[in-house]
């Protein structure tokens, strides 16, 4: 790799031993995917950072790091095992609320930004079109390769906060124009009432890792992010291309390229297995990712016009976004919060320990649904449909 003067001049040690051990991550990365040079970011988000996924190792990594460096670009964090700043609506141990303020005072000590959300782009940082990222959060990465036209891979926690630090990483991937081509052409056919979130995680589960070319729909900016989300759960999809709607689909060469259909027997067939009949559920949950604005205006309004703006089951309601999205929109969370819906910030389903709390839980994500089910998770009995569904069924 061709490194700058300065960037030598880190892996030698001019800036201490961990950021210099940081810096070697990347050069690593970059040489074992033939990239030719580090290229400055825009911003990083880092992932994984509830104690549930992290652990003791983790946390203890984080804490020896936050004695020597400190990030030198914008860094936002994913959600923590609970609601950090909130007024504590989410059940959790003492012993588990202690490890996981260890973990969150290591990022702040390193100067992260505490947005405590998988949407960092419904924050301050929404990053402009081109910018080049360091983003490990895999919703977050489709949605801003896909929707925004940002450049980011899918980065891991190591590469991703050694990209914090020293403010570059390597250009491969998606960072280069020929690492966003599709590599198969997506034909949707008409369904009244096409679930986006399944649509995602069925193309997730049948691609792997290949950037599709999709015909035949006509996404709006929330239906991108729930069919991505799901995209890059069920499978490794880095990002998309929609005819007509995303930013680089008109520049796509499609000649040669491999087809596939989707019709609504395949997505039917699929949300049955993703689980709609049985146990009642303890909680329903939305909001994975966090939810935008726009969610939250939609959830107001059908529980307006199918509850009268009150849920009338005793079954716990959560719907989970970030603190900026909950401060600039007042007035419908206190709509929502009115209805009995408890607005959860800085977690949510997934990342928080609720499993044995909660065994049984309704979600409109399939993302949602692909974790929550996991043992290694919360192991619990996952109902899915979309928001109009649990909303009849259980609210």
């Amino acid at each position: 790799m061709e490194l700058t003067a300065e960037q030598e001049a880190i892996l030698q040690g001019s800036r201490g031993e961990r950021t210099a051990e940081l810096m070697r991550i990347l050069v690593s990365l970059g040489e074992l995917n033939d990239a030719r040079r580090l290229i400055p970011v825009w911003s990083v988000q880092l992932s994984g950072i509830s104690f549930k996924t992290m652990g003791v190792p983790g946390t203890e990594f984080l804490e020896d790091a936050a004695k020597e460096v400190h990030v030198a670009v914008p860094t936002t964090i994913n959600p923590a095992g609970y609601d950090v700043g909130g007024p504590g609506l989410v059940p959790v141990s003492e012993d588990f609320r202690g490890k996981q303020e260890r973990i969150v005072r290591a990022l702040l000590a390193m100067g992260a930004l505490p947005t405590f959300s998988c949407t960092p782009y419904t924050t301050e940082y929404t990053p402009p079109a081109g910018a080049h990222l360091a983003w490990a959060e895999s919703s977050a990465v489709i949605y801003s390769n896909s929707v925004l036209g940002a450049f980011s891979n899918r980065e891991g926690a190591p590469s991703a906060l050694a990209s914090a630090v020293t403010g570059v990483t390597p250009e491969y991937g998606l960072h280069l124009p020929e690492g966003r081509r599709p590599s198969v052409v997506v034909q949707v056919a008409p369904q009244e009432d096409l679930h986006f979130s399944s649509l995602g995680a069925f193309l997730g589960k049948a691609l792997g890792s290949k950037i599709p070319y999709l015909r035949g729909i006509r996404p709006e900016v929330d239906d991108m992010k729930a069919m991505g989300a799901a995209m890059s759960a069920w499978g490794s999809v880095p990002m998309f291309h929609v005819e007509g709607v995303t930013h680089e689909a008109a520049k796509q060469e499609l000649d040669g390229l491999e087809t596939m259909e989707v019709g609504p027997k395949d997505i039917a067939s699929f949300e049955e297995s993703l689980g709609r009949d049985g146990d009642t559920p303890r909680l329903i949950a939305i909001g994975c990712p966090h939810a935008t604005p726009g969610e939250l205006k939609h959830l107001a309004r059908i529980l307006r016009e199918k509850r009268g703006g009150k849920l009338r089951s005793g079954i716990e309601f959560w719907v989970c976004t970030n603190r900026r999205v909950i401060a600039d929109h007042a007035d419908v969370v206190a709509q929502l919060q009115s209805a009995g819906v408890r607005v959860i910030q800085d977690t949510c389903m997934v990342v928080a320990p609720i499993g044995e709390k909660y065994p049984v839980i309704a979600v409109n994500s399939a993302k949602a649904a692909f974790y929550a089910a996991k043992r290694s998770f919360s192991g619990q009995k996952v109902l899915f449909g979309t928001t109009e569904e649990l909303i009849d069924r259980w609210a």
